[in-house]
């Protein structure tokens, strides 16, 4: 799907997509798109500090050593100055890429408070935290993949290049959205129709859950309910499950030992 709809969103529209939830902005994007796998994160990437809310902003990427001395090391100053010139509200999307990634933290309350006068809403990180305690203290939301108690000679190796965070491909201008349940990338181009579309599906029509409380609820009427949401619920194509049983068969019980296969 494209979209010619491309300005950044207004402060209500960003204030809209708060009241989401991300599992909503998901079924949105689907019902939009067809389904979606790749743009949500993985239960790598957990949300530190769930108190503190969900945010929505505009990703801001950036690549980080940890403990590589010899790894290349930018102005930090001038890299705070580039999130300057971006939409508001921001979020820094940081990818650990040093050799060793994931064992030393990068990210603790120096830069999260630096970061939050900067006007950024929140931090989605591959690089571990230090004292989460102050950087929670301090009020800025975290999604990372841990915690760590010192880091090492980290460096700024780069900052605006596509990052990988949480098995997501994540572009600075994507939108990002995060809640309790970690992340999700939703197209700057895109934004208005999902969250239209979000909001849409909240206020218009039955939903599955109504569909199963209903007192009438037979497999019939769930079944009907899934065949008018097809967008969310493909039918099945029986030959890709026959192609997926000659790739994976070997590991599992040998065909014919379900009740239905």
């Amino acid at each position: 799907m494209t979209s010619t709809n491309t300005g950044t969103l207004t402060p209500d529209e960003l204030d809209a997509y708060r009241r989401l939830d991300a599992a909503t902005i998901f079924f949105a994007r689907a019902e939009l798109e067809g389904f979606i796998s790749e743009d949500y994160t993985g239960p790598e990437i957990r949300c530190l500090f769930p108190e503190l809310g969900a945010v929505v902003g505009y990703a801001a990427t950036s690549e980080w050593t940890t403990i590589d001395p010899a790894s290349p090391d930018l102005d930090f100053l001038d890299y705070y100055e580039w999130l300057t010139t971006l939409p508001k509200d921001r979020i820094p999307v940081m990818m650990d890429v040093d050799p060793r990634a994931g064992r030393a933290a990068a990210l603790g309350s120096m830069q999260a408070r630096t970061l939050m006068r900067l006007g950024c809403a929140g931090i989605l990180s591959s690089v571990a935290v230090q004292k989460p305690g102050l950087v929670q203290a301090a009020g800025m939301p975290v999604w990372s993949t841990g915690i760590a108690p010192a880091h090492g000679s980290y460096h700024l190796v780069r900052y605006g290049a596509p990052v990988e965070v949480g098995r997501v491909t994540w572009r600075t201008g994507d939108l990002v959205f995060a809640d309790a349940t970690g992340a999700i990338r939703i197209p700057a181009e895109l934004a208005r129709e999902v969250l239209a579309k979000a909001q849409a599906s909240g206020a218009a029509g039955s939903s599955y859950f109504d569909v199963i409380d209903a007192p009438d609820f037979t497999i019939a009427t769930l079944r009907a309910w899934v065949a008018a949401h097809e967008s969310i619920y493909p039918p099945v194509d029986r030959a890709a499950a026959e192609r997926w049983w000659a790739a994976n068969g070997a590991r599992l019980a040998p065909r014919g030992s379900g009740v239905r296969e």
